[in-house]
């Protein structure tokens, strides 16, 4: 009886503490964890708005950069009456291809009267905007002749210019461009959100100027309004949400507006006097973080009724037994619970090193998307500036051969940079294909010299070479990619180190007890700016680049340390660095390398005999094949400036047919672009070694292709090419290609 009574209170004991627990893990869940999740959307919100707010003001900065050059276009214009004024923007409308874009030129005189192109449309009707004579005017408005919102850009001009009109003369102040508001909504869309979202474009009062073509979440014209009567969560309100953009020109929030709960952005442009916001229904902000929270809660809840159920059916079984079974017994469910609760915390442990994984990557990829805008479009608007200035100086020679060569420049940065994704991404695809041969790694080490001797002298460095117990000189591998790795380290080198610096390379042959392998130990160091231990231990990751004022200054992708791992790994090696802040760096780098037969080629004949080969293209005609008339028209002419001739056509079907109808000596050799309309260059190919044509199986054809992946140069040599270039060509690479050809050398693949 006692013992029943024992077992009852224990039972109950049991159920009370379990429904204790159960009420403090709720009432932890309201108070810390709700507010933990509560801060975790508006983080994820703000990782999503951040780029699309910074796409917009690029926009609007580029639109700023478009007025100001055609305020100076419209300075050196020489125009008398007000129809000049409309023929002269209806001209620079037609040869912009500002249509496309839905941009109009506007000009404005000082009684607030505009005209575009099709001439004086009409007055403003706001002429709050021009009353205290700003320097530069921005607004939205709704056009007069389609009833279409567009954003108005306008700049004074520094010399105001009297025209004369049909009626009396007239003072044109203002000049600038008005862009089609919907032109803009590429950039309000947020393909997290499925679409489900609303931008709103506001005054400086909250008053709509205009809405993305999303979806209508707030009805009425001041939105500020609206959400100062929203019901705010978490101790917060409109005021404070406001208070914070005042200070930081971004804040976000949480409310609910007709029954339904919102997060929203608020975002002050700071090119422009407007205010954004951002509006999305809660249900698809964080969705995958909720999810897992409520899996979690479930999963914590019904193993905490379990357990207790199952420690009640044990008190139950030990209340049955003797005294010492009981104990054995307790001690064994103690120990159970006590492995469980280890599970959990190696659980709870995994999930959170998951979840910090998850954020890093999604910071990484963030980092790189914003790297690799910027150092797109710097080299792309050096491109397009200069080739603006071409246009004013095309007839100084000196000039353009300057802008010339800094168009060259800019081009093989962005070769590089698109090179470098390609790299990665054939590597991370396993397309990387080997070739080995033989070659010296003194030459190999002499080439690395003479490569970087130009960069290193324009900085004022010391290069240093070291060659230690080199007992094997020539050997077998893949050279072009060692080339590559060395590449990448001393051009990390030369970037990272300051002008008069030093770097220093060492080649070292090891002890080894193999008699086909030997070992090497190669050393690229430098007294540069060295790196944080931190960002030492992530600098073969991809998209990974170090963050200070010094280094931000320099372009990369944050791929190069990344390829330069994955070769050295595929090729059998190892790769270490050693660093520290403001003392330098040092890779190290272990390869096995095949030995090869010594090898007696002089080099002094070798550049004799290249000398002896002379242009290799005067004289040749080319049959080639490519669709784009630009590029056509660069190859025709590049060909031309080696003293070759070629015959230029669109498509596979017309080349097909012109070689049919051609006679020995018409044509030296085919370049055959591979993506064409009607017949692509593979299809050509074959057709053409069909045929009947006496030199249908002899005449070289040399495959062009945008396309490097070794699939891509697989596919050309089972066509029937000879050789394999990629875009965009470069005539030496081609002299070379069509030199292995000559004499004899097999299929080639040249370029990246």
């Amino acid at each position: 009886m006692q013992k029943a009574k024992s077992y009852r209170k224990l039972i109950l004991g049991c159920c009370i503490a379990g429904i204790v627990m159960l009420l403090a893990f709720f009432f932890l869940y309201h108070t810390y964890i709700r507010d933990i999740i509560y801060k975790e959307r508006l983080n994820q919100m703000e990782e999503i708005t951040h780029q699309m707010f910074q796409n917009l003001e690029d926009v609007i900065d580029s639109h700023w950069d478009r007025v100001t050059e055609e305020c100076n276009y419209l300075r050196d214009a020489s125009i008398q009456t007000t129809d000049e004024l409309c023929g002269y923007m209806k001209k620079k409308y037609e040869l912009s291809a500002y249509a496309d874009h839905r941009i109009t030129l506007i000009a404005v005189d000082s009684e607030g009267r505009y005209y575009t192109e099709d001439g004086y449309i009409g007055l403003f009707r706001d002429l709050d905007y021009f009353e205290d004579n700003p320097e530069q005017i921005n607004f939205v408005f709704d056009s007069m002749t389609d009833n279409q919102s567009e954003m108005v850009f306008l700049k004074r001009l520094p010399e105001p210019i009297r025209l004369q009109n049909r009626e009396k003369k007239t003072t044109i102040s203002y000049f600038g461009i008005a862009q089609n508001m919907e032109q803009l909504n590429p950039y309000f869309s947020c393909d997290a959100y499925n679409g489900n979202n609303s931008v709103y474009v506001l005054d400086d009062n909250g008053f709509k100027l205009f809405n993305s073509n999303q979806v209508e979440l707030i009805k009425g014209h001041n939105v500020f309004s609206v959400l100062q009567k929203m019901k705010y969560f978490h101790n917060s309100s409109f005021d404070e949400t406001k208070a914070e953009l005042e200070e930081k020109g971004c804040s976000y929030s949480n409310a609910i507006l007709d029954g339904t709960e919102y997060f929203y952005a608020l975002k002050r442009l700071e090119n422009a006097e407007w205010t954004l916001i951002f509006l999305v229904p809660a249900e698809y902000v964080a969705t995958n973080t909720l999810r897992l929270v409520n899996f979690v809660m479930v999963f914590i809840i019904t193993f905490t009724v379990i357990v207790a159920v199952c420690v009640m059916l044990g008190i139950s079984f030990v209340m049955r037994r003797n005294q010492q079974e009981a104990i054995r017994v307790e001690r064994e469910n103690n120990a159970r619970l006590e492995t469980v609760n280890t599970e959990l915390r190696q659980a709870k442990r995994a999930a959170e090193e998951a979840f910090q994984v998850a954020q890093e990557a999604n910071r990484s990829k963030s980092n790189f998307l914003a790297n690799m805008s910027h150092d797109i479009r710097t080299p792309m608007n050096a491109i397009i500036g200069i080739t603006s200035l071409i246009r004013y100086d095309a007839g100084d020679k000196g000039k353009v051969i300057e802008y010339a060569d800094k168009i060259d420049t800019s081009s093989q940065h962005l070769l590089g940079i698109i090179n470098d994704v390609l790299d990665m991404s054939k590597i991370e695809a396993g397309k990387t294909v080997f070739k080995y041969s033989d070659f010296s790694i003194v030459d190999f080490i002499q080439e690395l010299d003479t490569i970087f001797h130009a960069q290193i002298h324009e900085k004022k460095q010391t290069f240093s070479i070291t060659k230690e117990n080199i007992r094997h000189e020539w050997v077998n591998g893949d050279r072009v990619h060692l080339m590559q790795i060395f590449s990448n380290l001393l051009s990390n080198a030369i970037k990272y180190t300051q002008e008069g610096g030093e770097i220093q390379l060492l080649a070292e042959e090891c002890e080894s007890n193999s008699s086909v392998y030997a070992k090497y130990r190669f050393l690229v160091s430098d007294n540069g700016m060295g790196m944080s231990a931190d960002f030492k231990n992530t600098i073969f990751d991809t998209f990974t680049r170090a963050e200070n004022s010094m280094t931000n200054k320099i372009q990369g992708t944050g791929l190069g340390m990344a390829i330069t791992k994955n070769l050295v790994d595929s090729m059998g090696g190892t790769i270490d660095v050693e660093s520290e802040p403001g003392q330098g760096s040092c890779f190290e780098i272990f390869m096995d390398l095949k030995i090869a037969e010594e090898e007696s080629v002089s080099l002094a004949l070798q550049a004799e005999t290249d000398k002896q080969d002379g242009n290799i293209l005067q004289g040749m005609k080319f049959l080639c094949a490519e669709d784009n008339k630009l590029n056509a028209e660069i190859l025709t002419e590049l060909l031309k400036l080696e003293g070759a001739e070629c015959t230029i056509c669109e498509n596979g079907e017309e080349i097909l047919k012109a070689f049919e109808q051609s006679v020995p000596g018409d044509y030296d050799m085919i370049l055959m672009d591979v993506q064409m309309p009607v017949m692509n260059g593979y299809e050509a190919t074959k057709a053409i070694r069909r045929g009947s044509h006496e030199l249908a199986k002899k005449i070289p054809i040399i495959a062009m292709t945008a396309n490097a992946f070794s699939e891509d140069i697989q596919h050309s040599l089972a066509a029937g090419m000879n050789a394999h270039v990629s875009k965009p060509v470069e005539m030496k690479v081609l002299k070379k290609t069509i030199k292995s050809i000559k004499s004899g050398g097999g299929y080639r693949t040249a370029g990246h």
